[in-house]
């Protein structure tokens, strides 16, 4: 059975060969970078559940010791990242933490004094982690930030810090609390009689509420079957080969991927120094995994190549014991391979050989440069300048693949 979460779905939806990379090749990502806008999530999610978990036993805490439990939150993630040498990074330079701070002290500030005194609800949970079939074959798994009971109604309420509200035809926060609601009717379907979904976007004060209803539910659901069907489907095949079905997709959120340095369309061979520069000590241990993993891959696959030659070379014998012909075409499905017999001569007493095609006044017409010395005579063993030589290299191709050719 399959295990899924929202996350992983959406990481397909972004991309599929992020997914890939990360879920199913399961490569590293670089350590990880606390930004002041995560940050502020984390702390600005961690006071509310402080709230309400002191809601749920008739113990509402004062503003002022809200904030201050806020601001507690923030010294001690300073703390630590001065003991553990990281910084807090601020993406926006016009920006400090003092700005992200006080954010977040608006933020609480407006929401308190908008719902105080709290006596409306009855709080399930907070911070719940719900795990839910959403058909036989799929598991789902996730956290609601809070689940709540009002009078015969049970509201699923999730917060968000964004700066940028997201416009009515980008629905996908209702659709993740759609599908919350599947986990909450399996496990508390008894004690409620209607679903409501409420979104608190805490940048503008706005609170976003929805009636859920069976028929928005399974069109959610049947949506995620889907797309988890499609990922099971690219599985099956890249296990069978296929390296190229989870497909790369383009979009402005590719700049900040962890997989930046080896997605194939920002490979780190053709960025600049700039990029290159900044991959972390993790990123290229990974990078090095991935170079010798790769080099292994084609170690077997040319004892693969060599294992094919030699039982091609039999069948060329057996066909021809006597040695009389230079040339076999072997018919594939849809490629012929050509096998090329050829002569080779190999001197054994270069000295000997030397002075014999000098008697014969040979010397000159056979007395060429071996190509792969001209590396070594050139950089080492004697300081010409290249520019001055002309030279060819010519290759025996003994193996002429080509595509058949076939008439329809």
């Amino acid at each position: 059975m399959s295990k899924y979460s929202i996350s992983q779905v959406q990481t397909y939806v972004q991309c599929p060969l992020k997914y890939r990379y990360k879920y199913v090749d399961k490569i590293p990502t670089p350590e990880f970078v606390e930004t002041a806008d995560t940050l502020l999530w984390s702390i600005v999610h961690k006071t509310l559940e402080k709230l309400y978990d002191d809601v749920s036993i008739f113990k509402t805490p004062s503003k002022e010791n809200l904030l201050k439990f806020y601001y507690n939150l923030w010294t001690k993630k300073e703390n630590e990242a001065k003991e553990n040498w990281w910084e807090i990074q601020v993406i926006n330079k016009d920006f400090t933490i003092n700005d992200y701070k006080h954010r977040g002290e608006s933020y609480l500030t407006k929401y308190y004094d908008k719902h105080s005194p709290f006596e409306d609800i009855k709080v399930i949970d907070t911070e719940m982690q719900i795990m839910f079939k959403l058909d036989n074959d799929i598991n789902f798994q996730w956290f609601i930030d809070r689940l709540d009971k009002v009078w015969n109604t049970f509201v699923i309420s999730d917060y968000k810090t964004n700066k940028r509200l997201p416009t009515e035809e980008k629905d996908e926060y209702i659709e993740q609390l759609t599908l919350y609601w599947i986990g909450i009717k399996q496990k508390y379907e008894k004690y409620f009689e209607n679903m409501k979904a409420r979104l608190y976007f805490l940048h503008f004060d706005i609170e976003d509420e929805r009636d859920l209803t069976s028929d928005r539910m399974e069109q959610v659901k049947q949506k995620y079957i889907n797309l988890i069907k499609e990922i099971e489907d690219k599985k099956t095949k890249y296990a069978m080969w296929d390296k190229k079905c989870f497909e790369t997709k383009q979009s402005p959120l590719c700049q900040r991927c962890d997989y930046l340095s080896i997605c194939p369309l920002f490979n780190a061979i053709n960025t600049d120094e700039e990029i290159v520069s900044e991959l972390s000590e993790k990123t290229l241990a990974s990078l090095v995994d991935d170079f010798i993993s790769l080099s292994n891959q084609i170690s077997d696959l040319e004892k693969q190549k060599d294992g094919l030659k030699d039982i091609f070379q039999k069948y060329v014998l057996k066909k021809d014991p006597n040695n009389e012909q230079t040339d076999f075409l072997i018919a594939g499905n849809t490629w012929n391979v050509r096998v090329s017999k050829k002569t080779k001569i190999s001197v054994l007493d270069k000295d000997k050989f030397i002075e014999k095609i000098k008697k014969l006044w040979l010397f000159d017409s056979y007395a060429d440069i071996s190509w792969q010395n001209v590396d070594k005579l050139f950089l080492k063993d004697w300081s010409a300048s290249i520019e001055d030589f002309m030279w060819a290299v010519s290759q025996d191709i003994r193996f002429d693949v080509r595509k058949v050719n076939k008439k329809i």
